[in-house]
């Protein structure tokens, strides 16, 4: 069968069109890519392990664990966070013999009211262990959790508690990336913010023993990074990790053991 000459050059053309489409498209999913920093894009390929870790109760039921040989840790999530984000970081620590840990879930709307849920939560742990008076437990944080916990220990019966705290790129004065987003807790995180004033003069370390905050320049969500330090604290620098790093990488939970382990 011959076929009609005017419609193999039509069907030559409609070929040629989106082969040209397709190799444009990838062309610029190429150059969408190498227009992302690189440190981000490691938050990006995080991201859907990220997710899988959400998966679960928000808030089950506080429970005693049996001693372990070391204080109870409690970890505190972040922004848009879930209390699984640490689950990676709580299996390593419980190969390493760490298993009395627990990891809070947090639904208010502002920071303030997380911080009251984790007063709450951590006097609920106290409670189900029966810890005696003078025993404490040490809390680590992500992110905006490093605020929510710095909150919570303003309450004197809650920082006598707490040992060490820990927290994972914290902007502890603010970041400019939140400029780029909305709502209660986003405009908490502004460098400008009331919030921001309030813990401008509180230090943490004065009511607990230690505060350990690491940071890292290629934290592309503290800006600048040196936001996720603190005067006088124990600040360490860890070069090369994005802001979900803190939470997946083997390098982190290794560094959080070292600092509890005082």
């Amino acid at each position: 069968m011959t076929m009609n000459p005017a419609f193999v050059t039509a069907a030559s053309a409609v070929g040629a069109f989106f082969t040209c489409i397709g190799r444009s498209i990838s062309q610029a999913a190429v150059n969408a890519h190498a227009s992302v920093d690189p440190d981000a894009r490691r938050d990006i390929a995080w991201m859907p392990v990220v997710a899988l870790a959400s998966i679960g109760p928000m808030r089950p039921l506080v429970k005693a664990l049996p001693p372990d040989g070391h204080r109870p840790v409690i970890f505190v999530h972040g922004l848009a966070g879930y209390r699984g984000n640490f689950l990676p970081m709580r299996t390593w620590l419980r190969l390493q013999g760490r298993s009395r840990t627990y990891a809070v879930g947090l639904s208010g709307r502002t920071i303030p009211q997380m911080a009251a849920e984790l007063r709450q939560f951590i006097a609920q742990v106290v409670q189900v262990n029966e810890l005696v008076p003078g025993a404490q437990i040490d809390v680590v944080a992500h992110s905006m959790g490093g605020l929510v916990s710095r909150l919570a220990l303003q309450d004197p019966k809650i920082a006598e508690r707490v040992h060490t705290l820990v927290t994972l790129g914290t902007p502890h004065h603010g970041t400019h990336a939140a400029r780029f987003c909305g709502g209660p807790k986003t405009t908490e995180l502004r460098h400008d913010s009331e919030l921001m004033a309030q813990l401008a003069g509180d230090r943490p370390w004065k009511r607990t023993r230690r505060l350990i905050c690491f940071w890292s320049s290629s934290d592309p969500l503290m800006q600048p990074a040196e936001t996720a330090t603190m005067p006088g604290a124990d600040n360490r620098e860890v070069p090369g990790f994005s802001h979900l790093d803190w939470l997946m990488r083997k390098r982190a939970w290794m560094d959080v053991s070292d600092a509890l382990a005082v």
